[in-house]
């Protein structure tokens, strides 16, 4: 037994511990006392007009990631309505997509699902598309194209499209940093934003310059956002097609749910005419967390205080002239 899997053993147990007492409870008191029974997720109102986004979990059962995807899991069931829809765009998974990543992260959100909020799950650049599957075979089952785990969420007011621009190679010790999306996703997302009318989202775990889908998303007059992780920063954005045209695309990357950087989620509020992605901060750290004792260093501090309270908007309609 090597290190890694004598720790992923240790982690799991105490991960195990320490699930039997989680409930929805506010981030202050993630824990149920000790000795009490693990109680049931209880349902509450679900709203179907807000959709909460997680990027970049990056799950590995003997470190520190678990515990802050939890936190997020707990904020979000401490909502009254809670979002019907939970997005995650990719490496749930730390550096190589273990099995034994995937088992943790199950865990970790299963209560999203027993609360009856539906989970869906895009692949990032340190996933394996062959061990998610063995641990979440109905969801990689869900997907709209074979052989990539591309999705659709649909909403009362706007869609959202999950594409996969994980490309992986055989050696599973290695990743492969930049992102792509293949000859039939491309193919499969042209089609798809031919008949669309109602305002939808494009998102993946790589940014636009690497999924390269500018062009299709300037002919979608529907598609009025484009989504991502990858760079575990909050940073909203926006991209212009032509000098010469008012029209603009609004962009938003996303942090991660707890491996450095800015720590947190975003929660998405579809409105009538418009929708607005609001930034849930828990801290900053890099390259990683602080320990018990340790002291804070002013950026850090500074840098959580600039991102408190952010938010990013996005029209449903662009200005596409005819």
């Amino acid at each position: 037994m090597n290190r890694r899997e004598f720790l992923g053993g240790v982690a799991a147990i105490s991960l195990q511990g320490a699930l039997s007492h989680v409930h929805a409870s506010p981030l202050t008191g993630m824990m149920a006392p000790k000795g009490k029974k693990k109680e049931k997720v209880k349902k509450g109102k679900l709203d179907e007009n807000l959709v909460a986004f997680i990027s970049d979990m990056h799950i590995n059962p003997a470190e520190y990631e678990a515990e802050k995807l939890m936190r997020v899991v707990n904020d979000i069931l401490s909502m009254n309505p809670r979002p019907k829809n939970v997005i995650g765009l990719g490496d749930l998974a730390n550096l190589y997509g273990h099995v034994e990543d995937y088992e943790c992260a199950k865990q970790v959100l299963q209560p999203l699902e027993d609360a009856g909020i539906t989970v869906t799950l895009g692949m990032g650049n340190h996933d394996r598309r062959e061990n998610f599957a063995r641990i979440f075979p109905e969801k990689a089952a869900a997907t709209r194209l074979p052989g990539r785990y591309v999705y659709v969420v649909e909403t009362p007011r706007a869609d959202f499209i999950v594409l996969d621009s994980l490309q992986q190679g055989e050696d599973t010790t290695k990743w492969i940093t930049p992102g792509a999306l293949n000859d039939e996703q491309v193919a499969w997302l042209e089609e798809t934003l031919k008949g669309y009318r109602k305002p939808v989202f494009i998102s993946a775990h790589h940014p636009l310059n690497e999924t390269k889908v500018t062009g299709l998303i300037r002919n979608a007059p529907s598609c009025c956002g484009y989504i991502h992780g990858h760079d575990h920063c909050w940073r909203p954005g926006w991209i212009n097609f032509d000098w010469r045209s008012q029209d603009v695309l609004r962009t938003l990357c996303l942090p991660s749910t707890g491996f450095w950087g800015d720590i947190g989620y975003s929660l998405f509020r579809l409105e009538e005419d418009r929708a607005v992605m609001q930034l849930r901060l828990f801290e900053y750290f890099f390259h990683n967390p602080l320990k018990e004792g340790e002291e804070k260093p002013l950026h850090w501090t500074l840098i959580e205080e600039d991102l408190r309270n952010q938010q990013c908007s996005f029209a449903y309609k662009r200005a596409i002239p005819v």
